[in-house]
């Protein structure tokens, strides 16, 4: 994956959906626009109707499995790529802004103290 644009958004998501995807208490992505990203290799993707009623397809390499990037029908213009894609290098630049779906998340999972909770998502655009 080449990401040649900037970065829109950087948050947490504590859906339950997330949470299965993950196999932990939130997920840990950053916000691209798709014109600014290059993925090369087989992707396969896994679409279902979230809890909000737009469907959320779930991209994955088609030889490891490993997730590539996540994308909502209620915001076909953003990527939701994983930070962890990036490994050690996502330490320098990656800090989360804010913990949607807080109303999912588990107390077990502990996350940095003053981020902002929104219960859901934040209103429409708020986070690009």
């Amino acid at each position: 994956m080449h990401l040649a644009g900037k970065v829109h958004a950087m948050f947490l998501c504590s859906c339950e959906d997330c949470q299965r995807a993950t196999g932990t208490g939130h997920s840990a992505v950053f916000m691209a626009s798709p014109a600014d990203v290059t993925i090369t290799g087989e992707l396969r993707h896994f679409a279902r109707v979230a809890e909000s009623g737009f469907s959320f397809t779930r991209y994955f390499c088609g030889i490891c499995g490993t997730p590539i990037y996540g994308q909502s029908a209620r915001a076909p213009d953003a990527m939701m790529i994983p930070v962890g894609l990036f490994g050690a290098a996502a330490a320098d630049w990656y800090a989360p802004s804010q913990l949607i779906f807080a109303r999912s998340h588990r107390e077990w999972d502990l996350v940095a103290d003053g981020l902002p909770h929104h219960q859901t998502y934040r209103e429409k655009g708020a986070l690009m």
